[in-house]
């Protein structure tokens, strides 16, 4: 049988949620959280305790002080945290909490009010720290909570910060759902069966998207990139879905960062995340990079061939093979060196020599990546490749087949 911590505030939802857990023989403990902010709190803390003795259950609890004060936010986190760590302490896999439909109407509306594509509501379940978050009481009305609890004999306290108007969700609770509901009585069990379809049609969305990223993007240990074509015959709705889940699975921000570059006239593009972290587009191909500082990209140097090499967050591959393309080794002198770009850099061509610098300029390299693209240099000072851009090109015409330094 599973063990649920069930959040307790005292209130009426919470209390009717342990009465239920109780009566269907669930192993269950009581948590509760003292904020601190009224003087009825105090009060409020004995009641749930005894209420915890009457059930003949566990009680956890605790009471929060932010000495600078906390915002709404910080207190939820801080609630939320005591409850994961009772949690991982005792060995409780499952919260429950005492979340009821006009809950969800009312996170409706704010999601409607800010604009937020997953107008969802609120889901019955997700997971939770190492266990599970459920919602038993979802699908119930305020009303009803009510009306089992007065049938039961039940006793509860009232919040009475739940009567202030100064957060959104008090003033949309207090003034324009009673509105909603002389319009539209229903409206609380047509918006909880609503919302429920739709999280249905997100979940079967994302199970789609995840098989879609399976089979289209291209992962590395700190990048991926997916062609441009693949990406934009998504629809809007998935490529929003694909760019979250990138986002989860490298904690960053990356959709809007494809989004933008998608839209682009440019062929190339970068776009900065943060940190290190650049999204790019070139050659029909959005990246995700990251990139070293300049200062961190330190000189390496190579004594023997074949070998591979980490600079800057890039693995290079030094290999020999047979063939008329790529660097003869008959031109080049050991020991050979993979450096930054410096000032004044030039690399043989088939006439004459240029600069590295227009060179990169000529390809289109985006600006912010020149600084950290490898050169592959010989013992002489002579640059044979910028790695990943362009080979010097050598006299050697023959039509024999030599052994060539290959640059990957």
């Amino acid at each position: 049988m599973k063990k649920v911590l069930v959040a307790v505030s005292g209130g009426v939802d919470s209390i009717v949620l342990l009465d239920r857990l109780v009566k269907r023989g669930w192993d269950v403990a009581v948590a509760h959280v003292h904020h601190g902010l009224r003087e009825a709190s105090d009060e409020e803390y004995t009641f749930v305790t005894r209420v915890a003795e009457t059930y003949h259950v566990p009680f956890h609890g605790t009471r929060l002080h932010f000495q600078e004060g906390g915002s709404q936010a910080r207190y939820r986190e801080a609630r939320y945290q005591f409850f994961e760590d009772i949690m991982n302490k005792y060995g409780y896999d499952t919260l429950a909490t005492a979340h009821h439909a006009d809950d969800e109407l009312e996170t409706v509306l704010i999601q409607l009010h800010r604009n937020m594509i997953e107008v969802k509501g609120i889901p019955e379940t997700r997971q939770f720290g190492n266990g599970t978050l459920i919602r038993p009481l979802l699908q119930e009305s305020k009303a009803q909570l009510i009306e089992y609890a007065q049938q039961n004999g039940l006793d509860w306290r009232e919040d009475a910060t739940n009567q202030e108007r100064t957060y959104l969700r008090n003033r949309i609770r207090h003034e324009i759902v009673p509105r909603l509901k002389q319009m539209w009585p229903s409206i609380v069990e047509e918006v909880s069966k609503v919302a429920k379809q739709v999280r249905a049609d997100w979940d079967a969305r994302y199970e789609s998207c995840e098989q879609w990223i399976e089979a289209y993007v291209a992962f590395e240990m700190k990048a991926f990139h997916v062609k441009l074509e693949d990406f934009e015959r998504l629809s809007c709705l998935e490529r929003y879905t694909v760019g979250r889940l990138l986002s989860s699975r490298y904690e960053l921000n990356v959709s809007e960062a494809m989004e933008k570059l998608l839209q682009s006239q440019k062929d190339t593009g970068t776009y900065h995340l943060k940190g290190e972290w650049f999204m790019t587009k070139r050659n029909g191909v959005l990246n995700l990079v990251q990139r070293s500082a300049p200062d961190s990209l330190h000189p390496v140097q190579i004594d023997s061939l074949p070998t591979v090499v980490q600079f800057g967050g890039r693995t290079i591959s030094l290999s020999i093979e047979e063939g008329r393309e790529g660097i003869p080794l008959h031109e080049i002198t050991y020991p050979l060196r993979i450096r930054s770009i410096a000032p004044g850099d030039r690399m043989r061509l088939a006439v004459g020599t240029k600069k590295v610098a227009r060179i990169l300029i000529d390809e289109k390299i985006e600006r912010m990546v020149r600084p950290t693209l490898p050169l592959l240099e010989d013992g002489s000072g002579r640059i044979l490749a910028i790695v990943g851009v362009r080979v010097s090109e050598f006299l050697d015409k023959s039509d024999a087949i030599c052994l060539r330094l290959m640059v990957k």
